[in-house]
């Protein structure tokens, strides 16, 4: 059976409680209750799994999505893997940040993202903080001792900040509602709209080595697009996640695309490396090293066996995604949905129709040993074609130890 993941999801309304956005939770099971051990792990996997696993498009919609997160991950450019547009990070200022944390949340800010003040309880919260200025909104809790401050409150928020929009947090009751209105604030948060929901949908788990192997690839200065293709290319699981973000109208990248390559070229190395990175520190599990292995030996075969630059990178394309029905326990048909994958790639996948439906065949009878049926396909030479499948089978399992073992042998010292 399919693993399942989870994210809670809670709405933010304006004064007429219409829907402004949602924050999004971290959820580790179908109940309320947060469980992680690491707020920062939990931001990762928020991420991961609103950008890779569901898209942005399907929870949010053309609503904001308010996400936590510490400065620190600012910092460390994690924000990067996100579009500006939509998304609020929400960040709580204990003390005032020092000067590095500043300066990079000052260039998030002019490089378009936006952030939420969080958990504000008292006056100092604003008049010491260095965020305020930049901030988008200002979220202040409600409680009991707070409220004949409140209205100060709002005011410095206002002041420091123009234009920011105030949101009331822990709003329980139809009388804080009402006492809130009457302060003024602009959004509001609690129980008393609605408790967090909690999202699910099956796992799609890419391969922590495979990711981490990228990740490592891609520091080097004379990293290319071929270099690319072929590390990615190098495991089905990871290709379907990063096809799938082509699919993200997040990124403008709503597109029918026709190979790995195509994608890699769209997405960009930046993106590319930004995304092996948020997969192999957030990703849970990973897929069947002999699924991995079958789908590169596939993706090298059907290249091969459909000549000339785009068919062949066409022809990687459908050899790689062949096995994800496998690794996912999940119907094609259903997995083509969730990808940009043009016509005759997704025919071929589905239907097996088509000069790469045809291909897809050749390889699956080369892998049963299957003479007759490649007799019937009209395939040509057996031998010819055992020794091309005997090519592909050492062309992935060379890429996969040379890939996987630096990584094998790093966790070998820890």
């Amino acid at each position: 059976m399919n693993n399942e993941i989870f994210i809670g999801r809670q709405p933010i309304l304006d004064s007429d409680r219409q829907t402004f956005g949602y924050e999004l939770l971290y959820r580790n099971g179908p109940h309320t209750a947060m469980l992680s051990e690491s707020p920062d792990d939990a931001t990762r996997c928020v991420i991961e799994r609103a950008l890779l696993q569901w898209g942005m498009e399907k929870i949010i919609g053309n609503r904001f999505g308010l996400i936590n997160a510490s400065a620190s991950l600012i910092v460390a450019g994690l924000h990067r893997t996100m579009p500006p547009e939509g998304i609020i990070f929400e960040i709580c200022e204990s003390t005032p940040f020092d000067d590095p944390t500043y300066d990079a949340l000052v260039g998030a800010r002019h490089d378009g993202y936006h952030f939420a003040l969080d958990n504000v309880t008292r006056l100092s919260d604003l008049v010491g903080s260095r965020l305020l200025p930049h901030a988008s909104i200002v979220k202040i809790e409600l409680c009991d001792a707070l409220e004949s401050e409140i209205p100060r409150l709002i005011e410095v928020a206002r002041e420091r900040a123009p234009g920011v929009l105030v949101a009331a947090e822990k709003v329980e009751t139809a009388a804080d509602f009402a006492r809130c209105l009457e302060f003024g604030f602009d959004l509001f948060q609690g129980y008393f709209f609605a408790e967090p929901e909690v999202l699910k949908r099956p796992a799609r788990p890419a391969n922590v080595a495979s990711a981490m192997a990228l990740l490592a690839e891609m520091q080097r200065t004379d990293i290319d697009i071929d270099r690319t293709v072929e590390l990615v290319g190098s495991d089905p699981s990871l290709t379907f996640r990063l096809m799938a973000i082509a699919n993200s109208s997040a990124f403008g990248l709503d597109r029918r695309v026709d190979s790995l390559r195509h994608t890699v070229i769209l997405l960009g190395l930046g993106q590319v490396r930004r995304m092996a990175g948020l997969i192999a520190s957030s990703t849970e599990g990973g897929a069947s090293e002999e699924l991995i292995r079958l789908g590169a030996t596939r993706a090298r075969m059907i290249g091969s066996l459909v000549p000339g630059g785009a068919a062949s990178s066409i022809g990687f394309t459908v050899g790689l995604l062949s096995v994800t029905d496998a690794i996912y326990h999940t119907p094609m048909s259903e997995l083509v949905r969730e990808l940009p994958l043009s016509t005759e790639i997704a025919s071929a996948l589905v239907d097996g129709t088509g000069a790469l439906g045809r291909a897809l065949d050749i390889v699956r009878a080369c892998e049963a040993g299957d003479v007759a049926r490649l007799a019937e396909l009209d395939a040509g030479s057996f031998e010819h074609l055992r020794l091309m499948y005997a090519e592909a089978i050492e062309w992935a399992d060379d890429l996969r130890a040379q890939i996987i073992s630096p990584i094998v042998r790093a966790h070998q010292l820890v």
